[in-house]
């Protein structure tokens, strides 16, 4: 795979994967299996998985949502909880059978990084792996939320949300200050 050029190493990751369904769990260990992750844990229950983050690190931790007791959205709420869990910024991954909006919104509400849909099929959850690797959104800890920069897409504000980066942007839009095509050329060659 030579997604942005460069072929993502997967052979020093160490990765968790709760599912409570045990056909399930072994797929998605085969997949990351053939992914040639470095080192992989399962775990069938939500329960046995809180013990685990607290104890281990993990790179990865993908987990599926609809789990009897504790479902897969509590615990990712559990592990971005609590700044002293070893797992507390590892990427989370949500995995679902049923994807509408409003689940989607939950799950990154809960601060997972992304949400795939089962079945799995192996590239995409591989790109989705890569696009998590490769993200540079910050990670937020802000009043009821825990997790990664929400903000994806740059939508236009509303007319009565006011800019945060006002300044910055002005002196970006400033002509005396902007670079030519040729300037920007010249730093990236």
């Amino acid at each position: 795979m030579a997604a942005f050029g460069i072929r993502l190493d997967l052979r020093k990751t160490k990765a968790l994967v709760v599912d409570d369904n045990p056909q399930s769990l072994e797929l998605l260990s085969q997949i990351l299996s053939g992914f040639r992750l470095g080192q992989l844990k399962s775990c069938l229950s939500a329960g046995e998985a809180r013990s685990l983050v607290a104890r281990e690190r993990f790179d990865l931790i993908l987990i599926d949502f609809a789990m009897p007791g504790e479902d897969g959205l509590h615990l990712a709420r559990h592990i971005r909880s609590d700044p002293a869990l070893p797992n507390h910024t590892a990427p989370i991954i949500i995995l679902h059978g049923y994807t509408p909006e409003h689940l989607v919104i939950q799950a990154r509400d809960a601060g997972a990084n992304m949400i795939v849909r089962k079945p799995v099929a192996p590239a995409i959850l591989l790109s989705r792996i890569e696009w998590i690797a490769r993200d540079a959104r910050q990670f937020v800890e802000s009043g009821g939320y825990c997790g990664p920069d929400r903000r994806i897409r740059t939508l236009p504000l509303s007319p009565e949300t006011p800019e945060r980066r006002s300044s910055a942007l002005a002196l970006v839009g400033n002509p005396e200050r902007a670079m030519s095509q040729d300037d920007v050329t010249a730093l990236f060659g």
